[in-house]
């Protein structure tokens, strides 16, 4: 998955040096899904459609960030009838600023998305655990 942000200021703007893959990222994927939106469900090419056509029915969720893009996807996937492992300890989140003015922190975020994600869209799992299987 690809995020090219629409906002010019946006770090994940085509243009800007935060939209390019990470250099740990190699090879020649088997799909590169570029979305504008948080779920990886609303790209070009389909996602659904790709993991339809090649049989897929599990997902396994990380990346950035927690509580926007990979919990959105995680409930997408979940509703579309996917088997979906949110891998919670392989995303990252950013600290962000409350309503009244204080900040709830990453970890805190990502505790949430998990209480958020567990047994009703997904399943929450370590990645330990993933490559134990």
């Amino acid at each position: 998955m690809q995020h090219s942000s629409t906002n010019p200021l946006s770090p994940l703007h085509p243009s800007n040096p935060g939209h390019a893959l990470k250099s740990y990222v190699s090879g020649t994927p088997d799909l590169l899904v570029e979305k504008t939106v948080n779920s990886s469900f609303h790209g070009t090419p389909d996602l659904d459609h790709w993991l339809r056509e090649n049989a897929i029915s599990t997902i396994v969720i990380c990346g950035i960030t927690t509580n926007h893009c990979c919990e959105t996807t995680a409930r997408i996937g979940g509703n579309l009838g996917y088997t979906v492992y949110f891998a919670v300890d392989a995303t990252h989140t950013f600290d962000r600023a409350d309503l009244e003015g204080g900040t709830i922190s990453a970890e805190e975020l990502s505790r949430i998305s998990a209480i958020n994600l567990n047994d009703e869209f997904a399943t929450i799992v370590r990645s330990r655990d993933l490559l134990n299987h």
